[in-house]
């Protein structure tokens, strides 16, 4: 087992999955609650990119690099990298997804997720939870052990909106280094407001705390996480994972599912990711990507609290580690994927 990963995972998976949701949300437009994009209009094209950079090592639909405002580059390079070190095969799913990606993915439908604050943010999360139910029954018969990430900009926001209607008072994490926890607790009490819903008064109604503030990301996780019995589960991200480990509880998903996320997430003290975790009765892994020992600067900058997670980036690295990849061997294959990854010509 390696140093960098915690606790002990268990038995290796035998035919292990990588997977990824890609989803858009208008709620990632407000200004000033989204990393994932230089300006609120290019989160539209975050997620389909990360999915490019992660299957081609080239960025087709975006003008740019994914990146942070503070010039954090997007996490699927960590993901990327880890995939590179193990051959683990992956496969990109599109949830509500406004721009799609140049590389073959699997499409589920919906519209994007609508502003928390003006309108129902997923008012088809019942057609995209039926069809994610029955991809993940086929994807069970090819896989022991399926990693279930996500890619969709102002993702916590409508994390923690789910979580207060569900009755858990807590706060999320954010990719920006300083957590802008009061605007986000503004939008979330606006669109509880609008929906005429209080802390806890969804708890038996999850579908409908998705349908009314959640996204179209939680929509196909549920639905994959139904579908995917007999397969272990795991979900790898941050709190917008935890919000679908607490959706599954609620709605009685059963299985050997977990959560896997990174270091950063687990010491961020602006959230409450390990709280949410125990209430629901998963265990949780994490990995330490390391990341301070890059030659990089924009990448060194992760274990300074910038960026945290996405992308499927903790669950990536920790499924590198269970197939002996050192965390130094992690790092340095990170930086040649950032230093190689090809832009679209200008």
């Amino acid at each position: 087992m390696s140093n960098w990963i915690y606790p002990d995972f268990g038995p290796r998976p035998q035919r292990p999955l990588f997977l990824c949701i890609i989803s858009n949300t208008d709620t990632g437009k407000i200004p000033g609650l989204s990393a994932a994009g230089t300006t609120p209009e290019l989160t539209d094209y975050t997620p389909g990119a990360d999915a490019e950079l992660v299957e081609t090592n080239r960025i087709i639909t975006m003008p740019e690099l994914p990146e942070a405002p503070g010039g954090s580059p997007t996490p699927a390079i960590v993901t990327k990298a880890a995939l590179n070190l193990t051959g683990i095969p992956s496969l990109f799913v599109a949830s509500g997804l406004r721009k799609k990606p140049a590389i073959p993915y699997a499409e589920l439908g919906g519209a994007a997720g609508g502003d928390i604050r003006k309108e129902p943010a997923v008012p088809g999360a019942r057609a995209l939870f039926e069809n994610a139910a029955l991809l993940g029954k086929k994807l069970a018969r090819l896989s022991d052990c399926v990693f279930i990430g996500e890619s969709i900009a102002g993702g916590t926001t409508t994390a923690m909106a789910v979580l207060w209607a569900l009755g858990y008072d807590v706060n999320v994490s954010s990719s920006f280094q300083f957590n802008p926890t009061a605007l986000k607790q503004s939008v979330v009490a606006e669109a509880m407001s609008r929906a005429g819903i209080n802390i806890g008064s969804l708890k038996s109604d999850p579908l409908r705390a998705v349908s009314q503030v959640g996204d179209p990301m939680m929509a196909a996780a549920l639905g994959l996480m139904q579908g995917l019995q007999g397969s272990r589960i795991v979900l790898a991200g941050g709190t917008q994972m935890a919000a679908v480990l607490a959706l599954g509880k609620a709605l009685k998903i059963e299985g050997d599912i977990s959560i896997a996320t990174t270091k950063y997430i687990v010491e961020d003290k602006t959230a409450n990711f390990k709280e949410i975790v125990e209430s629901t009765g998963r265990p949780y892994y994490y990995s330490d990507p390391g990341l301070e020992n890059s030659k990089i600067p924009g990448v060194q900058i992760y274990a300074k609290g910038y960026v945290k997670e996405g992308v499927g980036m903790g669950g990536a690295a920790l499924l590198a580690g269970l197939y002996g990849v050192t965390q130094m061997q992690l790092v340095q294959e990170t930086d040649r994927v950032l230093m190689t990854v090809e832009l679209p010509k200008k």
